[in-house]
């Protein structure tokens, strides 16, 4: 089917599934759905390593002076938890969709080593630094055969006893198909999360998990094993963000999680997340999220 038939039938099924704004949870583990009926300015997010296809419509996102711009036939592919700014442009009254994909670590080691090892794309060369240690944000076109695998996935979500049955298998060819798209530098690149090279990533899953605590660069980089100097370069050069800026960013959205979702009052977050000083979190939340925390809670 030609790809402008597919995209028609890909908003056609999705619009069936999401006939509102909002976010629409599946039966299928980890998969959601987003419609936006309205161009958003830029929102701070802390964007959990997932694959955003966008359907219909446009996202933008901002790192420091770079912007990666996602739209429709095109997906975004984050290999790591990383902070960056959104917005969403909405055109002609044609609402953006999109599908969002979690990574499940289990099922990307799996296919990422099987990958690995039938391209056998590696050579002497390609392990250098240079080449593994990336941002970890990367837009990549939709094929034909992406776009097939979506539409079976949109198709299969209208019945709960398809999904049940063969949810799961679809949602691993479609991850499979969109990481096979991307060629074998980003095949090289999720291999490098579980070497020594990668090692950048595992401290960004560690600051994830272990926020609240006090931690520091001098430790972190001992768990590198690395020198101080060298760990600050080689994580800002994935991250684009300084250590201290990654942990003081991802409390900061932690928190406002725990302001919005949990009701949680505002000393009692900023406690929760490592804070000692309430007025500190609030100066920070505001210069971040542009309202204070207050604002946060509904």
């Amino acid at each position: 089917m030609p790809q402008n038939h597919l995209t028609e039938h890909l908003v056609d099924a999705f619009l069936h599934l999401a006939p509102a704004e909002g976010l629409y949870p599946t039966f299928i583990s980890n998969i959601t759905l987003m419609r936006v009926d309205h161009s958003t300015p830029p929102v701070a997010v802390l964007q959990e390593p997932s694959i955003v296809l966008v359907i219909q419509g446009l996202k933008r996102g901002y790192i420091g002076k770079e912007i990666f711009q996602f739209q429709q036939g095109q997906c975004l592919f984050i290999s790591i938890a990383i902070p960056f700014d959104c917005d969403t442009v909405v055109e002609n009254n044609e609402p953006m969709l999109a599908i969002a994909i979690k990574f499940e670590p289990q099922m990307m080691a799996d296919l990422i080593t099987k990958m690995d090892k039938q391209q056998q794309v590696i050579t002497e060369d390609a392990h250098s630094e240079d080449l593994k240690l990336s941002c970890g944000l990367r837009v990549i076109d939709m094929n034909a055969t992406i776009s097939e695998v979506a539409l079976r996935l949109l198709n299969l979500l209208r019945s709960k006893q398809d999904t049940f049955i063969l949810g799961e298998q679809v949602k691993r060819e479609l991850v499979y198909r969109v990481v096979q798209a991307s060629g074998g530098n980003l095949v090289e690149s999720l291999s490098a999360m579980a070497s020594r090279n990668g090692v950048i990533y595992t401290i960004c899953e560690i600051i994830q998990r272990d926020y609240y605590h006090n931690l520091t660069v001098q430790e972190l980089a001992k768990q590198a094993g690395m020198s101080i100097s060298l760990f600050h370069q080689t994580f800002k050069k994935v991250t684009n963000y300084s250590p201290l800026q990654y942990i003081k960013i991802t409390r900061l959205h932690k928190a406002r999680e725990l302001i919005m979702n949990n009701k949680m009052g505002i000393a009692e977050a900023a406690y929760e997340v490592g804070y000692v000083s309430a007025s500190q979190f609030s100066r920070e939340f505001k210069r971040l999220f542009g309202v204070p925390p207050k604002s946060s809670i509904i």
